[in-house]
């Protein structure tokens, strides 16, 4: 996980997806609102290294505007909307029904094989 900051307070969190602890925000509850997880993901270590993270957190904090790169924030709105599965899942996890009933028919299968190999002879 990467280290990024809240939009909304600048609290700093694990994660530009991840619900924030101080005020609630969660970027990946809000699934059609590409520019809030553009920002959210250009809030993070890997757009911004070192300690500037920590500098606009402390700028949010203090209620001062966050400017952002417009053509970053452009191509992750477009990459975001582009994604062929959702970038956060709200799915638990563990199978799904579907893979329960796949591997009930597997099981279902090993065992009539085996019973027919059992009995075939007698």
């Amino acid at each position: 996980m990467t280290l990024a900051v809240c939009v909304r307070c600048g609290e700093s969190k694990v994660g530009a997806f991840t619900p924030c602890a101080r005020c609630g925000l969660d970027p990946a509850a809000h699934g059609t609102d590409r520019d809030l997880q553009a920002k959210s993901l250009l809030l993070t270590e890997r757009f911004h290294p070192g300690g500037e993270l920590e500098a606009i957190g402390r700028k949010i904090r203090a209620g001062e505007p966050v400017s952002y790169d417009a053509a970053q924030l452009a191509q992750l709105v477009e990459e975001l909307k582009t994604q062929k599965l959702p970038i956060v899942s709200k799915a638990s996890p563990g199978c799904s029904i579907i893979g329960w009933a796949l591997m009930g028919g597997a099981v279902a299968l090993v065992v009539g094989l085996l019973w027919l190999w059992r009995f075939r002879g007698g």
